[in-house]
């Protein structure tokens, strides 16, 4: 029997390939990797699907969080560089799935749909990679290929009306989508997206944008202290890691946490807090998600925006097997 994985990240599209491999039969899998950082809604309508699609769905996560893992490997991921997607969702599938290597948390969803166990041998991988973003399909496609997998993008070469599904499963969309973002992703927080994106999280939830901008800024001064060369080195004890890492992983705010955001205007300025590089030069870089503009900078000021400028992850792209890129 055809072992089919469907990599399914909560978005219309890959509910699209889902409905799509369903009707090709075999042993299909719906495969997500879980951000831990995802909208309350994509879990409604990941578990949704894989009742309604009657398809069994395996949940695997690193266990972090995108800002728990920015605070281990002290950087601030932005729209150039997403270690987030590729530390939570590629490396966690490509362990998995290519040596074996079960992840911090597995879960099953409708087990009991599973056809027979062994899922993963001579499996056709299925990506919602659609025809408007054909410049991904090699790199996915050479990545999972060289491992001995065949690779498919239906999407590519089929056009499928995703509300005419939700209409004939009785499913309801995510809500993300009502709520004009451009996908599913990390509830409105990708810190791949652009300044479009992230003024539209802050007119359709502030709550979620203030708390964002709140971990940029810490985060961001965080980076910078551990940039000192004393740290870097070991020679004086990193005083900030339990402080931030706390913050991100529930809002609680130190001492130390309270100041880093009650002078983020000070921040912002031209002056820095913390200490000297290398060189002898202060520290004045300040990290921001986006390339330009800091989310403390759109608040102020979000008129002056590029409201095309969307932007996302673009996951199983970037990822580096063995220093090859896929």
């Amino acid at each position: 029997m055809k072992n089919n994985i469907v990599f399914f990240s909560g978005g219309l599209a890959s509910f699209a390939v889902a409905e799509y491999v369903k009707n090709l039969g075999g042993n299909t899998v719906l495969y997500f990797a879980d951000t831990l950082w995802e909208d309350e809604d994509l879990y409604r309508f990941i578990y949704e699907v894989s009742d309604k699609l009657e398809l069994p769905m395996l949940i695997h996560s690193k266990g972090i969080t995108p800002p728990q893992l920015m605070v281990q490997k002290k950087f601030l991921a932005n729209n150039r560089v997403g270690i987030c997607s590729k530390e939570l969702k590629m490396k966690v599938a490509a362990d998995y799935l290519k040596d074996g290597i079960v992840p911090a948390i597995e879960k099953w969803h409708n087990k009991h749909f599973l056809k027979h166990e062994d899922f993963i041998n001579n499996a056709t991988l299925f990506f919602g990679i659609g025809f408007m973003e054909q410049h991904r399909e090699g790199p996915i496609r050479a990545n999972w290929e060289k491992h001995g997998f065949s690779v498919e993008f239906p999407l590519i070469e089929h056009v499928i009306d995703t509300e005419e599904l939700l209409k004939n499963y009785a499913i309801r969309r995510p809500r993300l989508y009502d709520m004009q973002f451009a996908h599913n992703n990390c509830k409105g927080r990708c810190v791949k997206a652009g300044s479009g994106h992230f003024k539209n999280l802050l007119m359709k939830d502030e709550k979620t944008f203030i708390e964002l901008m709140e971990q940029e800024i810490v985060l961001s001064e965080y980076v910078r202290y551990c940039k000192q060369p004393s740290i870097k080195n070991g020679k004086q004890k990193d005083y900030m890691f339990k402080d931030v890492y706390e913050f991100v992983s529930t809002g609680e705010k130190s001492e130390k946490i309270k100041h880093i955001l009650s002078i983020s205007e000070y921040l912002s300025s031209s002056r820095r807090l913390f200490g000297e590089d290398s060189k002898g030069n202060p520290i004045k870089k300040p990290y921001t998600f986006m390339k330009n503009k800091s989310l403390y900078d759109l608040e102020k000021e979000p008129v002056q925006c590029d409201m095309w400028d969307i932007g996302g992850c673009s996951c199983f792209i970037d990822y580096e097997d063995e220093g090859e890129s896929a």
